[in-house]
């Protein structure tokens, strides 16, 4: 089956969705409101209109939908080849995925109108190479768990300023590393997601994005004047996190009600 995957990604068509960029599901996903209006169903989903999986070992930033295809290892899946074609071509909704060591269904989710991968990360990438390889790019994902959530109130503005005047929009979500440093500033502030804006004349904003309250709360620079100089006030710090960029794309996506929920 590993074989057949990674042929079907190679052989997929040249400037095709599997060319496609794979944006991160973290930040689709943080971008979601959970006090707004939400909603579950059972889809049938064009498999060009995923757009984006968790981060995972298979592949890296910026990878497209083939170079993640070839890189799944599929261990133990040749074992249950046809299991996994009757799968990838049947009515999802609670079905397990039959490899070995998945335990639950294929979730997607939806923040407004982008739609990603909440859980089944190889899964999902295996089946969007091998559906196209034999149905074509036009293909479905039957009947997939699908959850919706509109975009928080105070991202929409925003998201919609940065496109209007060309800023760069950039996030930061704290995750969990083995040793805990690389997010030892923001744990101990207890802040789990960081928004920038740049602007085209070298000015940037930066707003802590509360999880609880999901407001934007500006971040100013620090009143000790050395601390400043020594850009060592909190918001430098910051500054130095890895932000990762919003792709203008992906914000028009997520801005665009998806017509696949909405017609359903």
């Amino acid at each position: 089956m590993k074989d057949e995957i990674h042929a079907a990604a190679k052989g997929a068509l040249v400037g095709g969705i599997l060319d496609d960029e794979i944006y991160d599901s973290e930040i689709i996903e943080a971008f979601g409101s959970t006090k707004q209006h939400r909603g579950e169903r059972s889809l049938d989903l064009p498999i060009s209109s995923i757009v984006a999986l968790r981060p995972s070992d298979f592949f890296r930033q910026g990878a497209t939908w083939r170079s993640a295809a070839q890189g799944l290892h599929c261990e133990g899946w040749d074992r249950c080849r046809d299991s996994i074609v009757r799968y990838f071509t049947s009515n999802l909704e609670d079905s397990l995925f039959p490899a070995p060591y998945s335990y639950q269904e294929l979730r997607i989710g939806f923040t407004g109108g982008a739609v990603y991968c909440k859980l089944g990360n190889h899964r999902t990438a295996a089946a969007k190479a091998w559906l196209a390889s034999h149905y074509g790019e036009e293909a479905i994902f039957k009947q997939a768990n699908c959850y919706y959530r509109p975009v928080k109130y105070s991202l929409k503005p925003l998201m919609e300023e940065c496109i209007d005047e060309g800023s760069t929009l950039k996030f930061f979500y704290y995750t969990t590393d083995r040793f805990g440093f690389k997010n030892k500033l923001l744990r101990k502030a207890g802040i789990q997601y960081l928004v920038l804006v740049e602007h085209a004349s070298s000015s940037c904003d930066l707003y802590i994005l509360d999880s609880d309250s999901e407001n934007l709360v500006p971040v100013s620079p620090g009143r000790n004047a050395v601390s400043r100089l020594l850009k060592i006030d909190f918001r430098s710090k910051c500054l130095r996190l890895d932000f990762k960029v919003v792709p203008v794309t992906l914000m028009k996506m997520m801005l665009d009600e998806n017509p696949i929920w909405q017609d359903s």
